[in-house]
């Protein structure tokens, strides 16, 4: 019988205090939702953004890095040329010493093959005169 008094009383000071002591909840209007709806995507696009400007700063010092690395390479690659051209300098002058002529003799072309490759240059030729003179002039 107490128990039954007990599990009563339980059950009617539950029902009291969780039907007539609850609260609804405010009725949530369009705009306070639209509200919501634009705050969370004002934040997505906010970490969106950050992210892009993360990624593109690891580019730039990227791009840095690669210009730097270029810098060196066009740096050895000049020093590389520089020393080729000390070298190619003393076999010319190991040459001229032993006898032998240097100078680049500078090839003046006449006649009337070379007026036809010039007249095929200025129509869009692309071949050389020595490939024009052998596969494609055709004398008349």
């Amino acid at each position: 019988m107490r128990l039954l008094l007990i599990f009563t009383l339980a059950f009617f000071g539950g029902y009291l205090f969780t039907e007539s002591w609850a609260t609804e909840p405010k009725p949530v209007s369009d705009i306070d939702a639209l509200l919501k709806k634009i705050q969370h995507n004002t934040q997505a696009v906010g970490q969106a953004t950050k992210q892009a400007h993360e990624v593109s700063e690891k580019l730039v010092e990227e791009k840095v890095a690669e210009k730097e690395h270029l810098k060196e390479a066009v740096a050895v690659a000049e020093s590389k040329v520089e020393q080729m051209a000390v070298v190619n300098e003393m076999y010319a002058a190991k040459m001229i010493s032993v006898g032998l002529d240097t100078t680049v003799v500078a090839i003046d072309y006449k006649g009337e093959i070379y007026d036809a490759f010039l007249n095929y240059v200025e129509e869009g030729g692309t071949e050389d005169f020595e490939y024009f003179r052998l596969y494609l002039w055709q004398p008349k």
